[in-house]
């Protein structure tokens, strides 16, 4: 059975949801008429549970006087804010990232409609995509006395943010996966790649595969994967060894996937095998030999697993490589990340049985099944950190006292849309994923998402 709940251990039951994505709130726009190729539906045509219509209704910087910080809309006067359970949504909601944004905010819904009391009062911030656009929108959320910020999304943002929410004691639950913008009171929730490469890596020791190679990025995304291989294969058992950085899309490419592979001392191994098998002339060398026919390199590599965090089109590139240099994935387990969930990647001939870490893709269909039905288009995959996190503060505003920093880090942890995952006091989160191989037929589970977190690595 699908499981999509927020177990909250600190609030004294464990509220599923669990039926309702099948299921429709009186009032909650579920079901709608509109198909696709027409025009959306306006998910505010349901009754106002709290939620403001409008998708920035916060005045902007430039329009206030010099020196002012942002005005508190009438809506929110003191009266009721003395019963109202105010939780600010930041996402950006205009610019390029406009369209995520929407979608975004469109799973908050769902979850506010499935789960909020009367009292909850969702505030949708438009942060722009910017550092000062989280730093405005985090001002305004506190002025308005958001008593809990969920998002940014981009790490900028969370950064900008982080800073009024601090000094204001609100605690921020951050979109980003991003680890480095994660500190005290101010928790990163997203899908984190190192941790998904921690799983993988585990999954595939269970396999018999202990020596591990990477081939990261030079950029900022692959120094910080960097920083955490080595404790990530250690403690499953297994041995780092070499760790290279090339430069996505450069001419130096090709040379530096080919040095990594050995592919030279690998070729020149090979023809040294075959002179003395041909020297020696025996009929089993001659046997020898023809084995050999069509083979580039002889010789074994250092490492039985490569880590590739790569994605997209540069994944296409680097694998495609690999397989030129004589690194077959068929002798080397190919590991990366949630980005690695892209069915255009599928058809590549390198990446066929390749692992990746991921949240439980049934749990995913549903969702994403309730959201079509709901707003007649496909929900982007991240959405689902919105509705957790939604869902989560929600859940937790039933509760007098329960929005508070012990509750969100309560070590029993919660249940959602991705799975369970609980955050830490450090800001960081942890979460359960399954193991998925690529095949013919597409990415399937090979190993389930963990039940509980003495499981989770």
């Amino acid at each position: 059975m699908f499981v999509l709940s927020i177990g909250l251990a600190a609030c004294n039951a464990t509220t599923s949801i669990t039926d309702l994505l099948g299921m429709q709130r009186d009032g909650a726009p579920v079901e709608t008429a509109n198909q696709p190729g027409t025009d959306t539906v306006d998910p505010m045509s349901a009754p106002d549970q709290g939620l403001i219509p409008d998708a920035n209704p916060w005045p902007s910087e430039a329009a206030l006087p010099e020196g002012e910080g942002a005005q508190l809309p009438t809506l929110y006067n003191d009266d009721a804010a003395i019963f109202e359970k105010r939780v600010a949504l930041l996402l950006p909601l205009s610019g390029q990232h406009a369209d995520l944004g929407k979608a975004m905010r469109q799973a908050a819904e769902l979850a506010m409609f499935d789960i909020a009391g009367d009292d909850f009062v969702l505030m949708p911030i438009d942060t722009q995509g910017t550092y000062q656009g989280g730093q405005n929108a985090a001002r305004q959320a506190v002025d308005a006395g958001a008593k809990m910020i969920l998002g940014p999304l981009f790490a900028d943002s969370v950064s900008g943010a982080s800073e009024v929410a601090k000094s204001a004691n609100v605690p921020v639950v951050a979109f980003s996966n991003n680890r480095r913008v994660a500190e005290s009171g101010v928790w990163v929730n997203g899908l984190i790649p190192e941790d998904q490469i921690a799983r993988a890596v585990g999954y595939a020791t269970s396999q018999g595969r202990f020596r591990f190679a990477a081939l990261l990025p030079q950029n900022d995304y692959g120094r910080q994967i960097s920083g955490t291989l080595n404790s990530a294969v250690s403690r499953v058992g297994g041995s780092l060894g070499r760790v290279a950085f090339y430069q996505p899309g450069s001419e130096s490419l090709q040379q530096t996937i080919r040095d990594f592979a050995n592919y030279d001392a690998r070729r020149a191994n090979l023809r040294a095998h075959k002179a003395q098998l041909e020297a020696d002339g025996s009929a089993g060398s001659k046997r020898a030999l023809r084995r050999l026919e069509g083979i580039d390199t002889f010789g074994e590599l250092d490492f039985d697993a490569l880590i590739l965090p790569a994605t997209g089109g540069d994944l296409r590139q680097v694998s495609a490589l690999l397989a030129y240099f004589d690194i077959d994935p068929s002798v080397v387990q190919f590991i990366g990340t949630f980005g690695w969930n892209d069915p255009g990647l599928f058809s590549e001939p390198a990446l066929k049985g390749g692992i990746f870490a991921a949240p439980n893709p049934e749990n995913w269909d549903l969702f994403a099944s309730r959201f079509e039905r709901t707003f007649a288009k496909q929900p982007p995959r991240i959405s689902s950190l919105a509705y957790d996190s939604t869902a989560l503060a929600a859940l937790m505003a039933r509760d007098e006292n329960a929005m508070s920093r012990d509750a969100l880090t309560n070590p029993n942890g919660f249940v959602g849309v991705d799975g369970i995952f609980r955050l830490t006091v450090d800001g960081q989160s942890e979460r359960g994923y399954a193991i998925m191989q690529i095949g013919p037929d597409g990415a399937k589970v090979v190993a389930p998402a963990p039940a509980t977190f003495d499981l989770v690595f």
